[in-house]
């Protein structure tokens, strides 16, 4: 059980304010000496105001590899119900009988990677999610240091001369080009699993000794 479980008078917005404390790898360490959590969201809209979080999958990457034994997927109770989201992620509201608090994934989130780079394909949306429910919930917003696959794709494929319609940045396409195997699109682990694959494909693809600013900058 989690610490924040078991000491009720302690306020949740301290798991926030130590994950804040906890500094990522500086710019120069080697990415492949930093710790990642590749995460992935599905969600009721676009809106991180108004819409919801309704599943979360992560899985870890540390020192090139994905570490499947702290692989999560958590689906996640929503005050509303999914209406026409379902439509994209094929979640219904018969499925959430036993899902999780969100309060409970995200202090588990925030207390086991602080410390880590986020990662997402198309991070912007992941992380604004994820920043609008820290504050509700915790009171406080939670600062996530994330780099992006989709813009280390684009950054990689200018490089090389490449033009590129907007649709072949998509994960699936991204996969496809890297020869990486396809996963059931719009699963949150599934995805976000697919995304871990798609950084080490693009990591090794890239010098040896690429540094954690250099990921920044090619995922600006």
């Amino acid at each position: 059980m989690l610490a924040w479980l078991q000491n009720k008078h302690t306020p949740l917005s301290h798991l926030v304010q130590a994950f804040n404390k906890t500094t990522v790898p500086a710019g120069s360490v080697r990415a492949a000496d930093c710790p990642f959590l590749i995460i992935d969201l599905e969600l009721t809209g676009l809106n991180a105001r108004q819409d919801h979080i309704v599943s979360l999958g992560w899985v870890p990457v540390r020192q090139h590899e994905i570490i499947l034994g702290e692989a999560r997927h958590y689906l996640v109770n929503s005050p509303v119900g999914v209406g026409q989201s379902a439509i994209f992620h094929g979640l219904h509201d018969k499925d959430f009988a036993k899902a999780h608090e969100l309060t409970e994934v995200l202090a588990e989130l925030l207390q086991r990677y602080a410390g880590y780079v986020f990662v997402a394909h198309h991070c912007q949306l992941d992380q604004r999610f994820l920043e609008v429910a820290s504050q509700r919930i915790f009171g406080k917003t939670a600062k996530f240091s994330f780099i992006d696959t989709l813009n280390i794709e684009l950054y990689r494929l200018h490089k090389q001369g490449i033009v590129m319609k907007k649709d072949a940045l998509r994960l699936p396409q991204c996969l496809q080009r890297h020869k990486l195997p396809q996963s059931h699109q719009h699963h949150a682990l599934a995805d976000a699993y697919s995304c871990g694959l798609l950084l080490l494909s693009q990591l090794k693809h890239s010098h040896a000794d690429i540094t954690l600013a250099d990921l920044q900058l090619q995922s600006r």
